[in-house]
């Protein structure tokens, strides 16, 4: 109860939902009323949506949870957690009209149950609601970007240097060395990628026996690939290595039968990969709090 109205957020049931779940997905679809992943990428669909949610009723590190608003449900939050980690976000927060309240509802949840955690809640730029919420409750942004997608149907390759080479164990050195001055907050690190790696594609431009840049990227589903940086030398934007390692990334995920690309970019490389091809699906914020 606030102010006189009544709100609540409850566990929902695996009939609730059956019940709701085309009205979440529905929310999935609109920026302003949902959080990231987002489903308006081209990539994700409806039975990946469904699929993903069902989820919470089978792993124990995750919740789905319906939000009401004065008795009708306004949608609801799936969240998940990594106990060895610390670290809580969720998979969906799609909200019809109430998000702010719901926000306020999620926090003090995830105070009370998961003291000594980082909580990190991406969005649209679109939904003004929560990041109007998440910057005046304590939340630092710690990521500012654009949300492209390239389908590699449309993708022509293109004949890339011999100075751009692949990162393994053995020469992994190379991109510790430009990881580790940026990674900050990153879940991926330098050592996680390492004990992870085969599961990682990263690809180098060696100058003068450095790296100048490297691009990472992995599998997310079956024939769709996700970026997730391209880091320079002294973190020091150069537009020549990063179209680069943007187009041997898109070169190796065509050659491995992908269909889609992702990519999160800043500002600095928005034009380059506008012209490479991907579309921009949106804005895009993450905001992070230590749960005290």
């Amino acid at each position: 109860m606030r102010n006189g109205d009544y709100y609540m957020l409850r566990k929902c049931t695996e009939q609730e939902y059956k019940e709701y779940a085309d009205f979440a997905y529905g929310l999935a679809l609109e920026q302003s009323k949902s959080g990231y992943p987002t489903y308006c990428d081209g990539i994700k669909t409806k039975e990946m949506f469904m699929e993903r949610t069902q989820r919470a009723f089978s792993d124990d590190t995750e919740c789905l949870l319906l939000f009401e608003y004065e008795g009708v449900v306004d949608g609801w939050i799936h969240y998940y957690y990594f106990p060895e980690d610390r670290y809580l976000s969720t998979e969906s927060f799609n909200i019809n009209c109430h998000t702010q309240q719901a926000l306020q509802e999620f926090l003090e949840l995830v105070q009370e149950k998961f003291k000594g955690y980082e909580l990190y809640l991406g969005y649209s730029k679109e939904n003004t609601e929560a990041i109007d919420f998440l910057s005046t409750h304590g939340f630092e942004c710690i990521e500012e970007d654009y949300n492209n997608t390239a389908f590699l149907d449309k993708y022509e390759p293109v004949k890339i240097s011999d100075s751009v080479v692949r990162v393994t164990k053995e020469n992994y050195k190379y991109f510790r060395a430009l990881h580790n001055n940026i990674e900050g907050d990153m879940y991926w690190d330098s050592d996680r990628i390492y004990e992870d790696i085969d599961n990682w594609i990263i690809f180098a431009d060696i100058r003068d026996n450095q790296a100048a840049g490297c691009v990472y990227f992995m599998a997310a589903d079956n024939g769709w690939f996700e970026i997730f940086g391209i880091d320079m030398k002294d973190n020091i934007f150069d537009s020549d290595v990063f179209q680069k390692l943007l187009e041997k990334a898109l070169n190796a995920a065509k050659e491995l039968g992908g269909k889609y690309m992702t990519f999160f970019c800043d500002e600095d490389g928005e034009d380059i990969v506008t012209k490479l091809g991907f579309k921009c699906v949106g804005e895009y914020v993450c905001y992070k709090k230590n749960l005290v």
